[in-house]
């Protein structure tokens, strides 16, 4: 069994020693110390970490902010993660996310609960309002590069042996645009 520390700040000019010191001072024999946007996915150290822990060992993180700033999901996406690995984790900020007391994995299995809960919430209604949408007449996805007659004027072009990569640039678009078209069913 481990105590695992994970540190994070944002930006190089930020200092990591306060979280440093608070994990130290919580008896974290390694800490993964990285300064990397909460955000970006691209955390070497925090990747590093989940692979390493091991079951028995305990991750401790100054806040949870400090995970991840990529929102709740995230969040519950990596501190699942460590209790799947027969593991436990304590937040030092948030005394409710600490599953290394009862009442905290009561509490944590709570608010993962609530949140898995509203994700689900959310793309219900947001197909519901894709739905409407389309029975509306609202069409989803990229808008096209070129409108209906330009692109029945590329055909035409490409019918007599024009090169696609001429009928692209006459239109500012790529070859590729242009070798993609297809006649449209009348």
């Amino acid at each position: 069994m481990a105590i695992l520390g994970y540190a994070r700040v944002s930006t190089n000019g930020q200092v990591l020693d306060i979280q440093e010191l608070q994990l130290r001072a919580e008896g974290c024999t390694k800490i993964y110390a990285e300064k990397q946007s909460g955000i970006s996915d691209k955390r070497p150290l925090l990747k590093q970490l989940l692979r390493e822990v091991q079951p028995g060992d305990v991750v401790i993180f100054a806040a949870l902010d400090r995970l991840t700033r990529a929102g709740p999901y995230k969040t519950l996406q990596i501190l699942e993660w460590i209790t799947s690995r027969g593991a436990t984790y304590k937040s030092l900020a948030e005394p409710w996310a600490d599953t290394t007391t009862e009442l905290g994995e009561v509490l944590a299995a709570l608010v993962g609960y609530i949140a898995r809960k509203t994700r689900q919430d959310i793309l219900r209604r947001t197909a519901a309002g894709r739905q409407r949408a389309r029975a509306a007449g609202v069409k989803f996805g990229r808008k096209p590069k070129m409108s209906p007659q330009q692109q029945r004027q590329a055909l035409r072009r490409l019918s007599t042996g024009e090169p696609p990569a001429a009928i692209a640039q006459s239109y500012k678009v790529s070859a590729t645009t242009i070798s993609r078209l297809k006649p449209k069913p009348v």
